[in-house]
């Protein structure tokens, strides 16, 4: 049998020599997964770079724009003075009590109700009720509290709304700025103007203008005004339950004041308590009592919300509980009377209303403004105006002025207002101090209603005789107190005989002392001594020493309207009062002041009037004018006899224009000038009815004036003699002349000695110019054509 070789392989050699064919095919394997997940990984990571340059890029560009958006409307520069901003204040307007006090009388504010106020003036418990409540941090932060302003803007992303987040200093750049819009730009301005306004003022510069700015309900502003429209307070006297209601109503003054929502306000108190005594600002005594404190506020409130009813709540509205919706407020039987115009709510007195015309008129000129811009300034400048008003004398005379009866000795009840006679007063010092003025008779027709004492303009009858002719024919000497005048008409040059006097004469051709021409108001006399001194003397006097300023420069210069007064248009009887306190002043003129001082809120003078006046007259002539007047009060046939007061030297003079349309009554005490004028407003006739004679008008009032202390009568001057002068003559008397009588003369121009020549009147015929020192009467020629005159 053959035998056959047989091959073994070794299993490790065979397998030695397979294994580089098959780690050459592994590698080969691997090696191309590895480039896939390099590559892979190459696009993940190429994508995620990508992206994130991308974002870095974005956020770049979105950090570049936000940058530029927020640099546009932040406002880096805003510079603004906190004590001398732009602001609208209350004015005040004082006058002096009768312990010679300067009271509080009225307060004027436009959109804006605001007394500034100092920080030592507010108490710590208002300040910490204010930033408790709107700003517990507001000591911590630079202007922005950015904890609160991160969860507002979160609050607002996610829900909507967010609480208020603004600081006391942004609220204070909103007040300041009026800023309020809600939007981003505006809200970046106003963090970047509170983070620049803490850098240039303290905390307490920044929360003083705060809480001088703060609206606090209406027109109110700022803790100063709230003090009083609420609590009837100046701001020291606030307590911490009144601080606490003023803190608690900032979110929404017009609905969170008490007079608007008792029961808010309550609730707005207590969470400013609240907040106050958690953060340790008050005491646990303190935060008790202020919660059970029942506030007591200066207006009526409706309610129980701070534990007591208002008594005067039923009071006030308790008669107009039960009445019918449908009700016109006034009962069936309520009828209409004349001069009770008492519908109308009256805030202030007729001086108030005068001095508020006056000070606009003054602040007008003082500041270059038209009459609108004055007023609108007075309204919100924080003026203090003071007035020269006596409180006491000014209510007698409101009072006085209220009922008719003072004035006629009967009336028609059921006239209507424009049939209902009227009449005015003003009363001064010898000063031009007005004390006292009253526009009309009856109930005050509401506030700044139509004055007659200031503003209407009505003639002046006889009154302006002493102030235009015998005043001046006096003081240039052309006659003294006893000088005798032709008592006789003049002729027009068409042939007319004028003026007749007040009984309807023409004169009795005779002649009569200056004294009795003036105490009997005589029509000739007085146009006599127009044509010695002429017209443009007269008229010029009256506007350019006393300031009248309503007399028509075409037809008032002329003999009727300059002699007799009876003018074009008239006189104010404020412009009458100022000029016949010269024959109490020594002949010095003092325009008419209703106040004294103007100052602005930081009490820097404004306006301060003038204490000097003008000398218009010498002051003997002003005296011997002055006993010429005498003559009209002081003697049983004078017109103003019924002025007289007992124990009181009273001087005067009485004035009736044409056809009796307006009365008028200038009068005389050694402390006071006094005139009042009565009519009608459409210059009816007033002679239908049934009135007083104003000189007993003036002295039913002025005997409420006068008292113990009062000055009894005028001083005399120091150049003016007392002389006997011969009653026929009208010269001095000698011991041969049997009728004299006292005169009154300039020393260094006493008139010529009577010859006692007095054979029926034979040296006053022949030498009646001598005693006048002017020419021949009969010689005059008149430029007047004129209609009625009769004036007394």
């Amino acid at each position: 049998m053959s035998q056959k070789k047989t091959n073994y392989l070794n299993a490790d050699v065979e397998l030695e020599e397979s294994t580089p064919a098959v780690k050459k095919k592994s590698k080969k394997k691997q090696n191309k997964t590895l480039n896939t997940v390099k590559h892979v990984l190459g696009v993940i990571g190429t994508t995620f770079l990508s992206l994130f340059m991308i974002v870095i890029i974005t956020c770049c560009i979105v950090a570049v724009t936000l940058t530029v958006y927020i640099m546009q409307f932040a406002d880096s520069a805003f510079d603004v003075d906190l004590k001398n901003v732009d602001l609208s204040y209350t004015s005040f307007i004082y006058a002096k009590n009768s312990a010679g006090e300067q009271v509080e009388i009225k307060r004027l504010s436009g959109d804006e109700n605001r007394i500034w106020v100092n920080m030592e003036q507010i108490p710590k418990h208002t300040q910490d009720a204010f930033t408790a409540v709107e700003d517990k941090r507001f000591y911590e932060h630079e202007g922005v509290d950015w904890k609160r302003t991160v969860r507002v803007t979160i609050s607002t992303l996610f829900n909507g709304y967010g609480e208020g987040g603004s600081t006391i200093t942004q609220q204070l750049v909103k007040n300041i700025t009026g800023d309020d819009r809600v939007t981003p730009e505006r809200k970046i301005r106003e963090i970047f103007r509170a983070l620049n306004l803490e850098k240039q003022y303290t905390k307490i510069d920044i929360l003083e203008a705060y809480l001088n700015r703060v609206p606090l309900g209406g027109t109110v502003y700022g803790v100063g005004s709230a003090a009083y429209y609420y609590f009837g307070k100046t701001v020291d006297q606030l307590t911490i339950a009144e601080s606490a209601i003023l803190a608690g109503m900032t979110r929404s003054p017009s609905v969170l004041n008490p007079y608007a929502n008792l029961e808010r306000s309550k609730e707005r108190q207590l969470y400013a308590l609240k907040c106050m005594y958690e953060q340790g600002l008050i005491t646990t005594d303190e935060y008790e009592a202020a919660k059970t404190e029942q506030v007591k506020f200066r207006l009526i409130v409706e309610g129980d919300a701070y534990g007591y009813k208002d008594p005067r709540y039923d009071e006030y509205y308790g008669n107009n509980a039960n009445k019918d919706e449908n009700s016109d407020g006034y009962d069936d039987e309520d009828t209409y009377e004349a001069y009770r115009w008492n519908e109308y709510e009256i805030t202030q007195n007729w001086y108030v209303d005068a001095a508020i015309q006056q000070v606009i008129e003054d602040l007008s000129k003082a500041k270059g403004m038209t009459y609108a811009e004055a007023k609108a300034d007075l309204y919100k400048g924080g003026y203090k105006i003071y007035l020269n008003m006596d409180m006491d004398i000014q209510e007698k005379l409101e009072t006085f002025f209220k009922d008719p009866n003072n004035f006629f000795y009967s009336y028609d009840k059921t006239a209507i207002e424009e049939n209902c006679a009227q009449a005015a007063f003003v009363l001064t010092d010898y000063r031009g101090n007005v004390v006292a003025l009253a526009g009309g008779i009856g109930d005050k027709p509401g506030d700044g209603c139509f004055n007659r004492a200031t503003q209407a303009i009505l003639p002046i009858g006889s009154t302006m005789k002493p102030i235009s002719v015998y005043g001046q024919a006096v003081d240039k000497d052309v006659i003294n107190y006893s000088s005798m005048i032709l008592d006789k008409c003049i002729t027009l040059p068409e042939g007319t005989s004028w003026p007749s006097n007040f009984e309807g004469d023409y004169g009795s051709g005779g002649y009569i002392p200056a004294w009795y021409a003036v105490q009997q108001s005589k029509n000739t006399t007085a146009v006599r001594m127009a044509q010695v001194l002429g017209i443009d003397t007269c008229f010029n006097f009256l506007t350019d020493k006393l300031n009248v300023t309503t007399l028509d420069y075409t037809y008032d210069k002329a003999y009727s309207p300059i002699a007799l007064g009876q003018l074009t248009q008239g006189m104010t009887l404020m412009e009458l009062a100022g000029a016949y306190q010269i024959f109490g002043s020594g002949g010095v003129y003092y325009e008419p002041k209703l106040y004294n001082l103007i100052t602005d809120y930081n009490d820097k003078t404004v306006i301060e009037q003038e204490p000097l006046g003008d000398r218009v007259m010498e002051s003997d002539s002003a005296y011997i004018t002055n006993r010429l007047l005498k003559a009209v009060t002081d003697t049983t046939n004078g017109s103003g006899r019924y002025a007289k007061i007992d124990g009181i030297e009273v001087v005067g003079k009485t004035g009736t224009s044409n056809d009796e349309r307006v009365l008028a009554f200038a009068g005389l005490t050694a402390d006071y000038c006094g005139v009042i004028r009565l009519g009608f407003d459409d210059n009816k006739n007033i002679g239908t009815t049934n009135y007083i004679y104003l000189a007993q008008v003036w002295h039913n009032f002025m005997v409420n004036v006068v008292n113990e202390d009062s000055t009894k009568t005028f001083a005399k001057d120091s150049n003016v003699v007392e002389k006997k002068y011969c009653t026929e003559t009208g010269l001095l008397a000698t011991s041969k002349c049997k009728n004299t009588a006292v005169g009154y003369y300039k020393a260094d121009n006493l008139p010529k000695t009577c010859d006692s020549t007095h054979k029926d009147g034979e040296y006053v015929k022949k030498h009646g110019g001598e005693t006048l020192l002017v020419p021949d009467w009969g010689t005059q020629k008149a430029e007047e054509d004129t209609s009625s005159t009769s004036s007394n």
